[in-house]
């Protein structure tokens, strides 16, 4: 099933290089390099991106993220896999903004709601949670069609209920395309 996701995602982005006008639009693929919390831990993050124009300044942009994620854990254990949906601004701040390569950080935090209130041996408390992210990367032309870029993502409930165990992506992989 993985493999079809991502070559839905590849052609969706050749079909778009068709058009030269960017629109607000975008999709996001991500995918987990190491984990932390809970170990062993595997899983991937599709997400549809919304650029508001009017959120667009020459260092700055905000953005709407809208993601489901599909997390699991590589060992038999009675709670193996859940998955998450979050919407979430994303505050983009460009370091240099040039038609080449553009340089930025990411910072994101929103409301998610998780399937499971566990997974592997942690507690997560309750199925509603707080996705965080903080990344760095980069695009690309003058456009801005391509971005690519590493981030840490964390879900925890932010001490909302007695058990709040969390999950911590420290590394993940986001390679995404605007429209």
């Amino acid at each position: 099933m993985q493999k079809k996701q991502i070559a839905a995602w590849l052609g969706v982005c050749c079909i778009s290089m068709l058009t030269h006008a960017t629109t607000p639009y975008g999709v996001n693929l991500s995918y987990l390099l190491i984990d932390k919390d809970p170990q062993y831990l595997r899983g991937y993050r599709f997400s549809f991106l919304y650029q508001p124009p009017t959120w667009m300044w020459n260092h700055i942009h905000i953005f709407w993220d809208f993601g489901f994620g599909h997390w699991w854990v590589n060992h038999n254990v009675p709670y193996g896999s859940l998955n998450s949906y979050a919407i979430a601004p994303v505050f983009r701040f460009f370091i240099l903004n040039n038609n080449y390569v553009s340089p930025f950080v990411d910072i994101s935090i929103g409301p998610s709601y998780l399937t499971k209130t566990r997974i592997s041996d942690r507690n997560l408390g309750m199925h509603f949670s707080f996705q965080d992210q903080i990344g760095i990367g980069a695009t690309f032309g003058a456009q801005k069609h391509f971005t690519a870029s590493l981030s840490a993502l964390h879900y925890s409930n932010g001490s909302l209920c007695a058990m709040n165990a969390g999950i911590t992506v420290p590394l993940m992989l986001n390679l995404a395309y605007q429209f």
